[in-house]
């Protein structure tokens, strides 16, 4: 059964250009035809050219120098391969857990960090409280009545506080106005 060359390189597992290689101008003019399918021509080799192309690819194939140690050489280089890709995963993975090591850390520095400034935005409000309170009774007297409350005190109404109990008090509005009490 005659072949194309496509079908030929799809069977011996090698490119349409390797197996036009082997079509020297004699194999051609006693082994290969042209056909013209679907106004394409095709070149088709025959049985005996096709049975001709096999044995010299086997041969061919086999006489390559080291083609019996070339599996030993293989498996050599995959072995040495295999060993190096372990080589390289567990270097991966010892950096991979000193990066989570220092992720850790870098995590519980962040929640040290979080709570100092919660303490300090804390401590800011308190001493922002502090200054409104203290500006609180020059800026508004209602304001600060909590101030206030805390600061007065209380008098008996059995003990009456006398002008002259107390070491120079100025006089008040009322006896700078009317003169009056001395």
């Amino acid at each position: 059964m005659s072949k194309t060359i496509k079908e030929l390189a799809n069977e011996l597992g090698i490119s349409k250009q390797a197996v036009s290689k082997k079509l020297t101008a004699n194999f051609r003019a006693n082994h290969v035809t042209t056909v013209t399918t679907n106004g394409r021509q095709q070149l088709v080799v025959d049985d005996d050219g096709v049975f001709e192309l096999k044995s010299q690819y086997i041969e061919d194939h086999n006489q390559q120098p080291g083609a019996n140690h070339s599996t030993a050489n293989v498996v050599g280089n995959n072995t040495n391969l295999v060993d190096e890709l372990k080589k390289r995963i567990s270097a991966q993975e010892n950096e991979l857990s000193q990066k989570n090591k220092q992720i850790l850390a870098k995590d519980s520095q962040l929640e040290n960090m979080q709570k100092l400034l919660d303490q300090s935005q804390q401590l800011q409000l308190m001493a922002e409280n502090k200054l409104k309170k203290l500006e609180a009774p020059q800026n508004d007297p209602e304001s600060g009545s909590d101030l206030e409350n805390d600061q007065t005190h209380e008098r008996s109404p059995e003990a009456p506080v006398k002008a002259e109990s107390s070491p120079e008090q100025p006089p008040s509005f009322w006896q700078r106005l009317f003169g009056t009490g001395k």
